[in-house]
């Protein structure tokens, strides 16, 4: 085994040591379903299965894409906990062809770098797309960390199939499923076979979870998330890629031994807080991440909790010229407030004083217009604000 370098060494210290039950988990990305044909539905009647596992686990009531919703922005959002820019290159592994990178590393690369894993401990399991998009090439991690690709058919059932296979063979601590054949019948426009695969997804998550019970494994030590990436449109449900409600709204459930039965949660979440929900329960740092861990998700395991009342609220926002950036609660110690662009870079800083409620930030004159993050780590917890700035 490779010797960890020093930054990776502070990295592996700083990380949180929770009292969590939790040694692997599953992720299900379903691609394109919308909200109300999901649990949003009052009947739950396509997805009696996803309805079941949230009422044994954690349910989020509110959690949007708040980027872009087209699938090859918005799948790599979930990856990396942040809405990444993505970048074109010649893939090698795909006989020369262009192929997609992220921006930000994604939690395959912070998984296995800090946990010095195989890549057979970190799988990614999807239909065959020919060339699957990459992970990032950022020089803290990169392509020597991404995850193993398993591509099986082109269907939903064949993907299962693989991954049966993988969970029984392989075992891996952290296993992606992505299952696109919901999208894919919501573009053809065919609602008879859109609500068919929604149900036919729905069973996979069932028989996924009995299937982690009954091996040794993954039973009793590991927690599922399932999430998609985007809805569809609210009024033309064939098409999905703008800012509507439809196309924002997802669903996100966890289910898990640190996960309380029954819990709905009502803190408004983003796409982007899965990364990070993973590396709280599997012990690594997201640290590139604009995403924030949901620990509300798993009480009980001594994470210390934030003050009462603790947010970070900015005004104006969207904003020109300056925008202040103000906690609910004062800060308990002096801190610093970090600005990053949509790439995971930090372009800015803000002293906050202990005891200090806001800071104001007038961003540097070379930034441009467009989405940025402020970021403070405020009692053992992260906050995050997604600022719009205008020029």
């Amino acid at each position: 085994m490779r010797r960890a370098p020093a930054l990776l060494l502070l990295l592996l210290l700083a990380a949180p040591a929770w009292g969590y039950q939790t040694e692997r988990a599953v992720l299900v990305i379903i691609d394109g379903l919308r909200y109300s044909e999901g649990l949003g539905d009052p009947t739950q009647a396509h997805v009696p299965q996803m309805a079941a596992l949230a009422a044994q686990g954690a349910l989020v009531e509110t959690c949007l894409n708040l980027g872009i919703t087209y699938t090859n922005r918005a799948v790599p959002a979930i990856w990396c906990g942040g809405y990444t820019e993505i970048f074109e290159f010649v893939d090698p592994d795909c006989g020369g062809a262009n192929n997609n990178y992220t921006a930000l590393p994604t939690v395959f690369e912070y998984f296995r770098k800090q946990k010095q894993k195989a890549p057979e401990d970190c799988i990614y399991v999807l239909k065959n797309v020919g060339c699957p998009w990459r992970g990032s090439m950022h020089p803290d991690y990169g392509p020597d960390w991404w995850p193993l690709y398993d591509m099986a058919g082109y269907t939903d059932a064949s993907v299962w199939a693989e991954a049966q296979s993988v969970l029984a063979g392989e075992s891996p601590e952290l296993l992606l499923i992505y299952l696109a054949d919901v999208d894919h019948y919501g573009h053809a426009g065919n609602w008879t076979n859109y609500l068919a695969a929604i149900e036919a997804a729905d069973a996979i998550v069932g028989a996924l979870w009995a299937r982690l019970q009954e091996l040794p494994a993954y039973a009793g030590k590991t927690t599922l998330f399932v999430t998609n990436d985007h809805g569809r449109h609210t009024t033309n449900w064939t098409g999905h890629g703008d800012g509507c409600a439809g196309c924002r709204r997802v669903q996100l459930l966890a289910v898990g031994p640190d996960t309380p039965a029954g819990l709905v949660s009502t803190t408004p979440r983003e796409t982007i807080d899965v990364a990070p929900s993973i590396g709280l329960l599997l012990g690594f740092t997201t640290e590139y991440a604009t995403g924030v861990a949901m620990s509300e998700l798993f009480p009980g395991s001594g994470v210390d909790p934030l003050p009462a009342g603790m947010d970070l609220a900015a005004w104006p926002n969207p904003f020109r010229g300056e925008t202040t950036l103000r906690l609910a609660a004062a800060a308990p110690a002096a801190t610093t407030v970090e600005l990053f662009d949509l790439a995971g870079r930090r372009v800015d800083t803000l002293p906050l004083a202990a005891n200090a409620e806001a800071a104001t930030w007038t961003p540097p004159a070379e930034l441009a217009s467009g989405v940025y993050f402020a970021r403070v780590d405020i009692a053992g917890e992260r906050l995050t604000r997604r600022l719009v700035l205008l020029r």
